[in-house]
């Protein structure tokens, strides 16, 4: 009986291989796709109101990846710049966070051509749920000539191996947007108050996203200004 079991469920895994190798060529041609959306990613677009009859499958993960990759507002890309513009250009700009290099392009575009900006990520952690491989690749694609033209350093390093290792001047300015807890939060605006950073500022100040981030900057006296929710010490 098991012998005709496992004979049974050879034949039914041989046939739905061969069904399989002649029904997608078939889907294809017509232009459609033999793939669904999981519960998560249906929510997701009713919450956006996405009509899912005009998206197949790689149109809607294409634009789920670009609305969920890590963007900074217009008024807080405005305010980064106008930050930015304040520092001297013998003074590094120091960023912890990279994500996919939004914030990095309003630093690097608002900077002086040869002021250095330092920019540093482990890729462990993106929206999109792409292996840290993939996520650095299209970092490095976003930033590609800002880090040939503009003086930009990207750094693949924990941030607490990096403050360990840098001997650099006083940055001009540090902008904290990485692990947004509490501890993490704190431990980057102590360490950017230590080395003398002229400008100390972060995002994702959000009492009701973020409240770590809210917590370390009120016990460091509070922000001086805030817009959206990039903070200023």
């Amino acid at each position: 009986m098991d012998r005709v079991r496992r004979v049974r469920t050879s034949h039914t895994l041989e046939d739905q291989r061969m069904l399989k190798t002649l029904l997608v060529p078939l889907i294809r041609s017509s232009g459609r796709e033999l793939c669904r959306l999981n519960p998560g990613e249906l929510q997701e677009a009713a919450e956006r109101g996405w009509n899912l009859d005009r998206l197949n499958y790689k149109e809607f993960q294409a634009a789920r990846a670009i609305a969920a990759a890590g963007h900074i507002s217009l008024d807080e890309a405005r305010f980064l710049a106008d930050l930015t513009r304040l520092t001297s250009k013998d003074d590094p700009i120091i960023e912890v966070g990279t994500l996919f290099g939004y914030s990095t392009l309003v630093l690097a575009m608002n900077k002086h051509k040869d002021q250095q900006l330092i920019t540093v990520d482990k890729y462990s952690w993106n929206p999109l749920g792409i292996s840290e491989y993939a996520h650095e690749l299209a970092t490095r694609a976003v930033l590609q000539e800002a880090c040939a033209t503009q003086n930009v350093v990207m750094l693949r390093q924990d941030k607490a191996d990096f403050y360990k290792s840098y001997r650099g001047p006083a940055p001009g300015m540090f902008f904290c947007d990485a692990n947004h807890d509490y501890e993490c939060t704190l431990e980057d605006l102590l360490w950017a108050r230590k080395v003398g950073a002229r400008i100390i500022c972060g995002h994702d100040y959000d009492a009701q996203n973020h409240p770590g981030v809210v917590r370390a900057v009120t016990e460091l006296g509070g922000p001086s200004e805030v817009s959206g929710s990039i903070f200023v010490l």
